[in-house]
């Protein structure tokens, strides 16, 4: 099984360096890890040479692309690893959670996750609830549950 692990957001700089967008807690850019991606339907295995931290994410040089032109064309192009990481009782890979139907206690459907935002206090749950979107902290106060849905506590004001 493959998991998401980022984004090649942008190019920067002339010598192959990447803005790539985590979408992992867990520590998978490290120098000489392999990672792939899939593009025109061929899976294409990236290995780091470089990486170190930056506002927008991490800047990520792959060994064989260390030039602007060798690179560009994987702008967009999402990044994965077939190594899955042993979870905690209360962890979750994003992909397991992005997409589940969201209920409150009484369990009247409020929408689905869309996304998982990352903020200095944790993460929040992007929920689409028809032409609106809620934000819920993912934390033991706001999420009753997860299994193959997942349960709010729906305090007043939250939506």
């Amino acid at each position: 099984m493959r998991y998401e692990v980022g984004k090649i957001v942008k190019t920067h700089g002339l010598k192959g360096e990447v803005v790539v967008k985590k979408t992992t807690d867990f520590e998978r850019f490290q120098i000489d890890k392999e990672l792939y991606i899939i593009n025109n339907n061929q899976q294409l295995y990236l290995k780091i040479k470089k990486i170190r931290e930056a506002n927008k994410g991490l800047l990520v040089t792959f060994y064989n692309y260390e030039d602007i032109n060798l690179i560009e064309k994987f702008r967009g192009c999402v990044l994965y690893t077939d190594e899955k990481p042993e979870l905690a009782e209360d962890e979750y890979h994003y992909q397991d959670i992005i997409g589940k139907k969201v209920y409150n206690e009484e369990q009247v459907l409020i929408g689905e996750v869309s996304e998982i935002m990352e903020v200095p206090q944790g993460h929040i749950l992007k929920i689409k609830t028809g032409d609106k979107t809620a934000l819920i902290p993912f934390n033991d106060v706001f999420i009753v549950s997860v299994a193959e849905t997942i349960v709010i506590n729906q305090i007043e004001g939250l939506l």
